[in-house]
């Protein structure tokens, strides 16, 4: 009697496996698919919701909104606090155009 639960036992194991085997190769071929069509169509993570909210995150962490220092002249709602990480598409083009970053500096 042991000995039949122990061969059940090493079945259900293998058979485990198996499944698991199958099911990480249809994961497998679905995620090429999804990100063949992501590519086509030209989705972005928010499109898919799969945001991370992380601005909601900071503002709850007590951060603080940095002041800006500089202003977009065609449109005063757009403006830039001269932080860290890229200059927005604005500030480039402005400066590309020719323009001065000091031209668009928020006078205080």
């Amino acid at each position: 009697m042991t000995n039949d639960l122990n061969n059940l036992e090493t079945q259900i194991a293998e058979l485990q496996k198996k499944r698991q085997a199958i099911l990480d190769e249809q994961r497998k071929a679905k995620l090429s698919e999804v990100k063949a069509v992501t590519q086509q169509f030209g989705f972005t993570a928010a499109d898919l919701g799969l945001t991370t909210g992380t601005r909601k995150k900071a503002a709850t962490t007590g951060k603080t909104k940095l002041v800006p220092k500089y202003m977009n002249p065609k449109d005063p709602s757009k403006t830039w606090h001269g932080g860290k990480g890229p200059r927005p598409k604005w500030v480039k083009e402005f400066l590309n155009a020719g323009g001065k970053i000091e031209d668009i500096q928020i006078k205080k």
